[in-house]
């Protein structure tokens, strides 16, 4: 279990540390470049986060609050929407972010699905408490979720997200 902990809190810190390299990475075009290059970023690293998420929630018919990726893959979801908050649907940030957030998903998210996905992903940033969210992978006690005052709320944000897939 010990060692779980381990891989899951390096495998965090890495993920963690994606969004803050792929913003070095951006070429001094001024700020409105930069502003919109970070959101493609970091739409497609919160794209490939549910991704993952939606594949573990496939298989097995819900979504595994055990599961130490599934907390990675919450964490690095959780950090990449930050700039999302306060964003209006009709912000460039906000655009830019669902353009990397269809390459990230692997066209998982669609045009047809990507209002809905915005949609939620934006109320879970908006309207929930993700931070503790980034504490939780490395636990090394292995609670899980469960350590999470507010891990149903995540959860059933998280999973309403993930059924828009479905259909």
């Amino acid at each position: 279990m010990r060692l779980m902990s381990i891989v899951a809190a390096s495998i965090m810190a890495a993920s963690l540390l994606s969004p803050s390299v792929a913003m070095a990475e951006i070429p001094a075009q001024g700020i409105f470049s930069k502003k919109t290059s970070t959101a493609t970023s970091n739409g497609k690293a919160a794209g490939v986060a549910l991704k993952s998420l939606y594949t573990q929630y496939k298989a097995d018919g819900k979504l595994n609050m055990k599961n130490v990726g599934n907390l990675v893959n919450l964490a690095t979801l959780a950090n990449n929407l930050q700039g999302l908050k306060g964003q209006s649907d009709k912000s460039a940030f906000y655009k830019d972010f669902a353009t990397g957030l269809v390459t990230g998903s692997g066209n998982l998210v669609t045009e047809s699905n990507s209002n809905a996905v915005m949609g939620g992903l934006s109320n879970l940033v908006n309207n929930i408490d993700l931070s503790g969210l980034q504490n939780v992978a490395s636990n090394e006690e292995g609670k899980g979720l469960g350590a999470l005052k507010n891990a149903g709320e995540i959860s059933e944000s998280v999973s309403g997200i993930l059924n828009i897939f479905k259909k």
